[in-house]
């Protein structure tokens, strides 16, 4: 496979775009120039030409483009990109990395979690449209929401998140063939990465849905083994609205954790521990709890454990009666 890119400066778009195409083909090439005669000896034209047929060409920068996702961002070369060939791509590396055939719906699933998670940043950061649509998802009403929002926003235009990382990579006035071998470097580097999280999200919405069918919609999510909860949790929102603790077993017995109470935070308990036990194990806990095999409850009330599953029962009974703030 070759595929045509433009010379310069490179960006995330068209390194992830590249890291896409490296993982369908480990013997692909890549070409960088902005001569029409030679980018069209490729099999791929991306980020350059001002053709966008998305077929063999995808420029998203003529005035005239105009792909956008249900949400309203527009696709730059990441997100068309993987919009082609991202299914294909977690089938293959779902073969190799021994997960078998999974059902069309988790590829899809996966798919959606990968293009939210990653590619829909990705082509923010490119097409200049983050700023705008920050904007519109929390928008500010007054100066000191104004004030507030530019802050933040501040912030994370200097969080090295792999736009940032992407931009570092290059040499300023490097020649074509410096530049070449940063952006070859750069796309080997970012392959690993992207492949161990393209596999890892197939694998966890595997899990996720096992934990979707573990739970009985009540107070408790009881799981006979251990599942990224979590974040199923944090993707399944609704489903999850009366829940308010999770037991799973772990090396010591069975944790108890409570679920998190707000969507843009780990640190915010649902249902936190009664605040005598909060930081105590052992026979003092013992002694306070009542719970013959109870082990410890962290200082911050978030989670504890107990070795039984007689005793984790009982524990999530009286966390749940005895919750307070």
């Amino acid at each position: 496979m070759l595929v045509a890119t433009h010379n310069g400066t490179f960006h995330a778009d068209e390194v992830t775009a590249s890291v896409i195409f490296t993982l369908l083909d480990p013997e692909a090439r890549f070409i960088r120039t902005r001569d029409p005669a030679v980018m069209e000896q490729a099999d791929y034209v991306i980020d350059v030409s001002g053709q966008f047929d998305l077929e063999k060409h995808f420029d998203h920068h003529p005035r005239e483009f105009g792909v956008f996702r249900d949400n309203g961002i527009k696709y730059a070369t990441a997100g068309l990109i993987w919009r082609k060939f991202g299914l294909p791509l977690l089938k293959k590396l779902a073969g190799e990395a021994g997960l078998g055939e999974l059902p069309e719906h988790i590829y899809e699933k996966a798919f959606k979690t990968i293009d939210r998670n990653v590619m829909e940043y990705t082509d923010l950061t490119d097409n200049g449209q983050l700023d705008s649509y920050t904007a519109g998802i929390a928008k500010a009403e007054t100066p000191e929401e104004t004030a507030l929002y530019n802050r933040v926003n501040q912030f994370f235009m200097h969080t090295p998140v792999i736009p940032y990382l992407v931009a570092m990579q290059n040499i300023h006035d490097g020649t074509d063939e410096e530049q070449m071998e940063r952006f070859t470097a750069t796309v080997k580097a970012l392959a690993t990465l992207y492949r161990n999280i393209f596999i890892k999200t197939l694998s966890d919405t595997v899990k996720e849905e096992a934990v979707l069918n573990a739970y009985d919609r009540s107070e408790i999510l009881w799981l006979d083994e251990k599942l990224p909860w979590f974040d199923a949790v944090m993707n399944n929102w609704d489903v999850f609205k009366n829940c308010k603790i999770a037991i799973y077993p772990d090396k010591k017995g069975f944790r108890i954790q409570s679920l998190p109470g707000s969507l843009s935070s780990r640190f915010i308990n649902r249902c936190n521990a009664p605040r005598a036990w909060r930081g105590k194990d052992g026979e003092a806990l013992r002694e306070i709890s009542g719970i013959a095999t109870v082990t410890f409850v962290h200082n911050s009330g978030f989670t504890g454990g107990a070795e039984t599953r007689e005793d984790i029962e009982l524990m999530a009974r009286k966390w749940i009666d005895g919750s307070e703030d």
